[in-house]
């Protein structure tokens, strides 16, 4: 029997997840600034330990850290923001875009062995990590080695065979100095243990929206 469709049938995604990704364009002077600040606080604060097995992590206090290559880092966390307002109202010129926020930062020193558990990033609405530096991964065949990965938080997803169309799977981000990453701060998320040499350095960013015309509040 022949089956008659009578219209053509529409293949809509539902659920859609915003992630920013991008590299800020020659990130070397800032990069360094960056690294020699944090590593001297390391030298003299203990840290604390939230969510870092291994490694170090400083005060979240980071936001309000003074110096060029800081102004530059925030320069370029609001520019993440702003973009990520746009989209609410698809609007083009981000000097139109009118947001307010909160944000708190804090460093993350991590060597061989080191990692950061899975979590999520409760009473806030986005999170932001920067990459500072990398090391140099050990082991290429290691394919997680050091990666973050943004976990599917569609916990049922995680009963489906269909791995094809991405059900239950996490996005890997491979780290790279000057690489920047935003995504919603309920999105559960985790550092892989890094095998290699070098010091891994990222930045990681807590943002309250607060206000303004392209908040996306409900």
């Amino acid at each position: 029997m022949k089956l008659e469709i009578p219209v053509t049938p529409n293949i809509n995604m539902i659920h859609g997840t915003p992630i920013l990704m991008g590299e800020v364009p020659n990130p070397e002077a800032m990069n360094q600034g960056l690294m020699e600040r944090i590593l001297a606080v390391r030298e003299r604060d203990r840290g604390v330990q939230v969510r870092n097995y291994g490694g170090w992590q400083s005060e979240g206090d980071l936001w309000n850290w003074e110096g060029e290559a800081f102004d530059q880092y925030r320069f370029w966390v609001h520019d993440c923001i702003i973009r990520m307002a746009a989209l609410v109202t698809e609007e083009i010129d981000p000097g139109n875009v009118d947001v307010s926020y909160r944000a708190a930062s804090w460093a993350n020193v991590n060597h061989h062995g080191d990692y950061n558990a899975r979590h999520i990033h409760p009473d806030v609405d986005w999170a932001v990590v920067y990459y500072v530096s990398v090391g140099t991964p050990g082991d290429a065949n290691l394919g997680r080695n050091g990666r973050l990965e943004l976990h599917d938080s569609r916990f049922l997803a995680q009963s489906s065979n269909l791995a094809g169309y991405g059900f239950g799977l996490g996005l890997l981000v491979d780290p790279l100095p000057g690489k920047i990453v935003q995504f919603p701060a309920w999105v559960e998320h985790s550092v892989h243990p890094f095998y290699g040499e070098g010091t891994r350095i990222s930045i990681a960013c807590n943002v309250k929206i607060t206000g303004g015309r392209h908040v996306g509040l409900k």
